[in-house]
């Protein structure tokens, strides 16, 4: 069984690609996935939606940032809330956790890793292309996505992934977290 399926296709991403430009800057804002020598270390992402940290940021101490916790919006961006909106309704969604944008510049890469901890076994995950050139992957030990612009898949980060941006373009994808009981994390239908 692969560890994803393509929920839909089609999702409207120019105006998020519009509002992603004008707020280039919040890429890289909060870097805590991407210290150097990580799996992460390659890329940017913007913190759109997860547990309040302005008292982390205000200690300097981020040792319970994984801990359970209700998400709230980080960053004003109307448009992804927008697509995060319309994911959760494809999905029948029960609750909203952590919204990460993250940017992979052209020849970069997400090394391979499995995704833990309480947030990560809570939520489903979904992933939402919203800029990408062909030649851009989403591998996992069971096969790869060659997404498209607009796609909605559902993932399960259990599994072993990475990404590689073999284009001379910016990928820019979205992922959103979200509690639901209708599709198993590979994205298989387990109710109508």
């Amino acid at each position: 069984m692969r560890p994803f399926k393509k929920l839909s296709s089609g999702l409207d991403v120019k105006k998020a690609q519009e509002e992603l430009r004008k707020n280039y800057h919040l890429f890289g804002e909060f870097g805590a996935r991407k210290d150097a020598g990580t799996i992460h270390s390659e890329m940017d992402d913007i913190w759109v939606r997860y547990k309040d940290l302005s008292e982390s940021i205000e200690s300097g101490d981020y040792s319970d940032i994984a801990d359970e916790h209700d998400s709230v919006w980080l960053k004003d961006l109307p448009e992804i809330k927008r697509l995060c909106y319309q994911c959760m309704t494809l999905v029948d969604g029960e609750r909203l956790g952590g919204v990460l944008v993250t940017k992979l510049p052209p020849g970069g890469s997400i090394y391979p890793h499995h995704d833990g901890g309480w947030h990560a076994e809570y939520y489903s995950k979904i992933y939402v292309p919203i800029a990408n050139k062909k030649g851009s992957t989403f591998g996992f030990i069971g096969g790869t996505i060659r997404p498209e612009e607009g796609d909605v898949w559902m993932f399960d980060n259990s599994i072993t992934h990475w990404v590689k941006n073999d284009t001379n373009s910016e990928r820019i994808a979205l992922i959103i977290c979200i509690k639901q009981s209708k599709y198993l994390a590979n994205g298989e239908l387990i109710k109508e």
